[in-house]
């Protein structure tokens, strides 16, 4: 694709794999509920993407009126070794080598006074505390948020100017559907019953988290839940894999 994707236009439909499944079909992604928010972010293992990975995951039940997915530059085969089918409650889209951030045109630094926000900064400093080195001469991901329509028409488009630079948790994306009038015609009495019920509920009803935190505060990484049997991610990919700058768990 020549330049960067743009509102109107459309994003051809592929085949993806996720750490717990082969060659899913984005038009099936789609047709099961939309508008879908799709983000891409740097590889799994970077401490940015796995902050945003957690927030997304628990805060999930704010996101009611469209679904959400998350791309990286991980190996599916690699994640497959810690994350199955319920760590996450939306769908993680593994393209280690790059083909769609490739075709989108995300761009890439290699300057992190570029690519870093505050927030930026503050994890990857408490990252570091906890013993995280990036790969020297590593590339710095930008990322992208793109919203879709049931058939791939790009609704919403923003290329990140910094690591941090996508919807801070779910309540941000479901915010961010009602101001682009995304969402279904609703009461408003009736929504303010499901941002209450919501507020009421979501402490009980989180779900784990991909990065957890001691009674310190630091955080931990994911427990190792099983090694399952799926197909082997690396022969049946669509999207060739390859190790990633960053080391995934």
């Amino acid at each position: 694709m020549a330049g960067r994707i743009t509102v109107g236009e459309k994003l051809p439909f592929f085949l993806y794999d996720t750490p717990y499944s082969a060659q899913n079909r984005l038009r099936d992604l789609l047709a099961a509920k939309s508008p879908l928010v799709l983000l891409f972010m740097a590889n799994f293992g970077h401490p940015i993407t796995r902050t945003f990975a957690n927030r997304y995951a628990e805060t999930f039940g704010a996101l009611r009126d469209g679904a959400l997915a998350l791309v990286v530059r991980s190996r599916a085969d690699k994640l497959a070794r810690s994350i199955g089918p319920d760590t996450l409650p939306y769908p993680l889209m593994c393209d280690a080598d790059g083909v769609l951030y490739d075709y989108l045109d995300i761009p890439q630094s290699a300057s992190p006074l570029m690519t870093y926000s505050l927030e930026a900064w503050r994890i990857l400093r408490d990252a570091k505390k906890q013993g995280f080195r990036a790969a020297k001469g590593a590339s710095y991901q930008l990322p992208l948020t793109l919203i879709l329509d049931r058939d791939g028409t790009v609704l919403f488009c923003h290329y990140g100017a910094s690591l941090t630079d996508v919807p801070e948790d779910c309540a941000s994306i479901q915010s961010l559907l009602e101001e682009l009038d995304l969402t279904p015609d609703v009461p408003e009495l009736a929504r303010e019953a499901l941002r209450q019920a919501f507020a009421e509920t979501a402490p009980r009803a989180r779900r784990a988290a991909v990065l957890d935190r001691d009674p310190s505060g630091e955080f931990l990484p994911p427990e190792v839940i099983r090694e399952y049997g799926a197909p082997d991610l690396a022969e049946t990919s669509v999207i060739d894999l390859f190790d990633d700058p960053y080391e995934d768990d």
